[in-house]
């Protein structure tokens, strides 16, 4: 039976499952078999049946119960997959597949209780490389809200307002690992814990000369000044607060100046302001020095990234008027920064990947060694994911901005990869490379260039015959209330320095407007870098379906899918389950009525035919 699956010859294995069933009843691992069989068929009611005979039969059973958390996830059923993974994790603490299942459950989860028995799931779960911690923040951040150590001051927003209140409440958080974890590696993308964390960053800031040491105020402030840092100090500050840290820079100056050593608290304090690599002083401080995290993080590897500049090279150098006004702004603002991302640990064919996606292509090379292109690169979220994806392969990542690659580049060490090779490029300037690739990828890149199509067709003609192209497009439909808000910052003359942006981000977040109260629910509104990307580009285009349909017949590429699953199912209710998922008139009739569904791009895959 398992040589018949692996051939492919799923009816004959499921055949040879039911044989070996009929010979021993209860053959746990039989009864598993037979349910991979019936997953891989699409017959996922019968699977589910089988994976739950497998486990009446041996409760203990891991893979059994990892495997029913996928089928119950394909099924709909997030709340009982993601209590069939921590099953199988609790039996198996080491099963990968159980993570990455629970990963993909929990972002669909909104918990309305507390569970503390979960937390240490969840720190595995944002710790071992299963996930983008920010995919998982909100969901994480529901049920923390549920925590007896948080709900009673921060579900009611009864926010502290004295030194001693808020003192109180960092010592009943000492404790609370989870939240201290989730606030050091991503930003948190909720207005809640947002306005408690102004609140308290205020009240330390106003009494830093009244403040008594303690490790819980030590490690309250070395967590607060690391979220700050990773969310690029997008909170609001008063003009009073700006003030004070006016003060406290020059305080701190002073004290350097005499060559003597500032307060642990009130370096802490000024971090969850500024960004301390920015001080001249910095490489003389020593009060961080217990502090491993905080010092390495907010002040060596910002100057490593300095350094890690210089040696990158430069592909034709960028002389287009647009391109170069691009470069500005991710050289301002890296795009995005993170800590932690989903890293396989084993890497897959060419053909395993793209069957595990179905992707639907008139025919996929098994390149046994696949040369990837990523034409966009940023601060190297995709280029690692894919140099670690992909099996034998060798990755060549390209970006305008050197800031955003001495990021990727210092992270791409930082993990142990060795097939990622990052360039200064323009993508107008990808000609020169003189080579061709198997497979590229330019995600929310193309729309932001003067002409995209020019810049398509230059990666279209790097891609080898059946080459495979994944691409992430704006669309018109559903960035509607973002294009007015952007006429609406013109119109103000509002400029993107950081005050400004951050300014204007907090009259939004103020906003009874309809349009406006939307922002506030996307994960780009809770990171300074990403909320410029949002709505302060300085070039933007977007798209339709059918303009999508036209460029591709254009480009000669045939459409293979959008990339996510859960707008697929949305597209299958919409028009019935018998519809053609790569029909993209269809697909433009669905969004017609879903305006809202591609908000974040239209990301798909096509082929060179």
């Amino acid at each position: 039976g398992k040589t018949l699956k692996e051939l492919g010859r799923l009816d004959e294995a499921g055949a040879s499952f039911r044989l070996a069933i009929g010979l021993k009843p209860d053959y746990a691992q039989a009864h598993n078999n037979l349910g991979n069989t019936l997953h891989e068929l699409g017959r996922l009611d019968v699977a589910e049946a089988s994976y739950r005979q497998a486990i009446a039969l041996n409760s203990g059973f891991a893979e059994a119960h990892g495997n029913l958390g996928i089928v119950l996830q394909e099924l709909g059923r997030s709340v009982d997959s993601f209590y069939a993974c921590i099953q199988a994790i609790n039996l198996d603490p080491d099963l990968t597949a159980g993570y990455l299942n629970l990963a993909i459950a929990m972002k669909k989860l909104t918990f309305n209780s507390s569970n503390v028995k979960l937390y240490p799931f969840l720190l595995r779960l944002l710790s071992g490389g299963f996930t983008r911690p920010s995919d998982l923040a909100p969901s994480i951040l529901s049920l923390l809200k549920h925590d007896p150590m948080i709900k009673d001051f921060l579900i009611v927003e009864n926010y502290p307002t004295s030194l001693a209140g808020a003192t109180s409440i960092i010592e009943r958080l000492d404790n609370l690992t989870l939240l201290h974890y989730l606030m050091r590696i991503c930003p948190l993308p909720d207005l809640q814990f947002e306005g408690f964390f102004v609140i308290m960053r205020s009240l330390l800031l106003k009494n830093i000369d009244n403040i008594k040491a303690s490790p819980e105020l030590i490690y309250f402030l070395s967590t607060l000044s690391l979220h700050c840092f990773t969310n690029e100090y997008v909170y609001f500050e008063k003009d009073e607060e700006t003030e004070l840290v006016k003060s406290l820079e020059i305080q701190i100056t002073h004290v350097m100046a005499k060559s003597e050593q500032p307060e642990a608290i009130k370096i802490l304090c000024l971090a969850s302001y500024r960004p301390l690599y920015q001080y001249d002083w910095c490489h003389k401080l020593d009060s961080l020095d217990y502090l491993e995290e905080v010092q390495s993080r907010l002040i060596k590897e910002p100057q490593a990234e300095k350094l890690i500049g210089t040696d990158i090279s430069v592909l034709g150098g960028i002389l287009d008027q647009v391109s170069l006004k691009v470069r500005e702004q991710y050289e301002e603002n890296p795009y995005p920064r993170w800590i932690k991302l989903k890293i396989s640990t084993k890497g897959s064919s060419v053909a395993e990947v793209f069957k595990n996606i179905n992707l639907h292509s008139e025919s996929i090379k098994n390149v046994a060694a696949p040369a990837i292109l990523i034409a966009g690169c940023g601060t190297g979220q995709q280029s690692i994911e894919t140099a670690s994806r992909f099996s034998s392969c060798h990755v060549t990542a390209v970006d305008l901005s050197l800031a955003s690659l001495s990021y990727a580049q210092r992270k791409t060490v930082e993990l142990g990869l060795v097939n990622v090779e990052y360039l200064q490029a323009d993508i107008l300037k990808l000609d020169q490379l003189d080579q061709e690739f198997d497979i590229i990828e330019s995600m929310g890149v193309l729309h932001h260039m003067d002409t995209p199509m020019v810049g398509w067709r230059i990666l279209v003609d790097l891609l080898k015959p059946d080459g495979l192209m994944k691409i992430g497009l704006y669309s018109e439909l559903a960035r509607s209330s973002i294009v007015k808000v952007q006429r609406e910052i013109v119109s103000l003359g509002i400029g993107t320095s950081t005050i400004e942006i951050r300014n204007f981000r907090e009259s939004l977040r103020l906003s009874e407007s309809k349009d406006q109260k939307g922002f506030r629910f996307l994960g780009d509104f809770f990171s300074l870098s990403e909320f410029r990307d949002l709505i302060f580009h300085v070039q933007e285009h977007r798209f339709t379906v059918l303009q999508i349909k036209s460029c591709l017949n254009e480009l000669g590429l045939y459409f293979c899918g959008f990339t996510d699953m859960d707008i697929v199912s949305r597209f299958r209710k919409f028009h019935g389950e018998g519809s053609d998922i790569y029909d993209l008139v269809l697909w433009h009739e669905f969004e017609e009525s879903h305006a809202d569904t591609f908000l974040a791009m239209y990301q798909f895959w096509c082929q060179k035919l």
